[in-house]
């Protein structure tokens, strides 16, 4: 025991944890002209503004930028060629150019650029297209995470004509700013995907701190744990340890930052509710008691005060949100190790109609998560493993460790909301009984410190229920008996997959299962976010 000790500590030195950098993205800009005459200048300047905004909102972000246009020479190409030679690029990376074209309609005599203008020649798609639209528009702003549209000034409009740029926007979910061809002014559209925001949470995300030797020591404790199960499991640690310098850094910065807003919000919502109920028992307690000093009054002032305070931190603070997305975004780092080990691709599988509300197709996380896996070395996905180590180490690490964690949880859950709803039931009896007392004048009379006891019933019968109340609160916000069933349904889930690991005798069959297990942690994480969605830290 002692060797492997060493051993690992060995491995250990060899891959030293990793403080990951800022997640960089690509932004795919379509440009659309559908007016043959517009002021070049006062678009040109439109355009700009539009990166302007887009740089300070991305300002702890590398990004770069990449403008997606039709392959037929319009105004487009006036545009992107002027643009280009604008000194707004002096300091920034020179963007990418795309030119989408249909198959079999690429004229060699047509240059679309006058001057010499790289660019990246890709067909757009003639099947699939939205009917009644021009399939090359149509893939422009299906590729593109914001839409500017040179034409169709519509501000304000609720239809729009057949064939409108807007409609193609809309159906895909897309941002769109249209430009006044005339005068430059600029009209936002915000649809689905509110691209915007997604951008403001990225590089929130970037910019979030975690104490140095505090992110280093769990990384470490994170990277023992998977040695010692692939210790256990026979699987050689070189198969493994390009993961140290990709996806074990960003999971555990992740997980780390998940938990620390879990404890905030968690905190901030139990500190509402006990204040809640204090402040009815600090003003009954000077009303009934000690009617003659109203400056106990200032108690309760302060108890409102702090309520106040936190729910602002919450909001402003983002402790709700943070905590869902990073948390998602752990969980499926997670899931891109294990499934990439035998070089399966960390599919998204297909959302369906009720899980929408989880996440959109351009929420940050999903961002963040593409630059993740991008950042991968080729090298850790081999497929020269050893079959049976790696199926126990899969089956160990990954699946016993989630199947472990998800009975703790549903017990504890489960454990959480009876105690709490037979306390609030205990309670409320309890004001059952004190309110029939005082109701019948039984015990009527008069303590030694001249305090009667109908007035101290009546104390009890107006602030047991407040108690009561913060206790019901406090239960429902942490959905203790929604979550306990849940993770019951993944635990069966979880022990059919570990079940049929033992009968698996090929790669085919393993990818499979591993593929079903991505899916099910998904549609996990999916469900949990819906939950906890509408859970925000409000007065109630």
């Amino acid at each position: 025991m002692k060797i492997r000790r060493e051993n690992r500590q060995y491995e250990m030195e060899e891959n030293p944890p990793i403080i990951p950098g800022p997640l960089s993205i690509t932004i795919n800009i379509g440009l659309i002209v559908t007016e043959s005459s517009f002021n070049h200048e006062n678009v040109k300047r439109a355009i700009k503004e539009s990166i302007y905004h887009l740089e300070d909102i991305l300002s702890k972000t590398p990004h770069n930028y990449k403008f997606i246009l039709p392959y037929m020479r319009g105004g487009e190409h006036i545009i992107i060629e002027s643009l280009l030679a604008d000194p707004l690029w002096n300091r920034r990376r020179n963007p990418e150019v795309e030119l989408l074209n249909l198959p079999g309609e690429l004229s060699v005599q047509n240059k679309p650029f006058e001057g010499a203008v790289k660019y990246k020649l890709k067909f757009a798609r003639k099947d699939g297209a939205t009917p009644g639209f021009d399939p090359v528009y149509d893939t422009v702003i299906d590729n593109s995470n914001l839409a500017l549209l040179v034409g169709e000034w519509e501000p304000g409009a609720t239809q729009y004509r057949k064939g409108s740029i807007f409609s193609l926007a809309r159906r895909y979910g897309r941002t769109i700013v249209a430009i006044n061809p005339d005068s430059g002014q600029c009209f936002r559209m915000n649809h689905d995907d509110r691209i915007f925001e997604s951008y403001k949470n990225l590089n929130t995300y970037n910019t979030e701190d975690l104490k140095k030797d505090y992110f280093l020591a769990k990384q470490k404790d994170y990277m023992g744990l998977l040695e010692l199960e692939s210790e256990k499991a026979g699987l050689p640690e070189h198969h493994l340890k390009d993961i140290y310098a990709s996806l074990l850094p960003n999971y555990s910065r992740a997980k780390l930052l998940a938990r620390k807003y879990r404890r905030l919000y968690s905190y901030a919502g139990t500190l509402i509710s006990v204040l809640a109920a204090l402040a009815v028992l600090t003003i009954t307690l000077q009303t009934l008691f000690f009617p003659k000093y109203p400056e106990l009054v200032w108690l309760e002032v302060a108890e409102i005060a702090m309520i106040i305070i936190l729910m602002s931190a919450t909001r402003y603070g983002e402790y709700h949100r943070k905590w869902m997305d990073y948390n998602f975004l752990a969980e499926r780092i997670r899931a891109a190790f294990f499934v990439s080990i035998v070089c399966v691709t960390c599919k998204s599988p297909d959302t369906p109609p009720h899980m929408s509300l989880a996440h959109r197709p351009n929420d940050w996380m999903v961002m963040a998560f593409g630059s993740i896996t991008s950042l991968k070395s080729s090298s850790f996905c081999r497929l020269n493993i050893p079959f049976e180590p790696m199926k126990k180490f899969i089956k160990s690490a990954w699946i016993a460790n989630r199947l472990e964690y998800y009975i703790k949880e549903s017990e504890r859950t489960r454990k959480n909301y009876k105690y709490l709803a037979t306390l609030g039931e205990l309670l409320f009896g309890l004001v059952l009984i004190f309110a029939i007392i005082h109701a019948t004048g039984v015990a009527h009379w008069e303590l030694h410190v001249n305090l009667s006891v109908s007035l101290f019933l009546a104390y009890l019968t107006i602030t047991l229920p407040a108690v009561g109340s913060a206790i019901a609160a406090i239960r429902v916000q942490r959905e203790y008996l929604r979550n306990s069933e849940r993770y019951a349904h993944v635990v069966r889930h979880l022990t059919s997959i570990r079940n049929a690991m033992k009968y698996v005798s090929t790669m085919n069959e393993l990818c499979s299962l591993l593929e079903e297990m991505n899916e099910i942690t998904l549609r996990e994480q999916q469900d949990w976010r819906i939950i906890f969605r509408f859970r925000r830290l409000e007065a109630a």
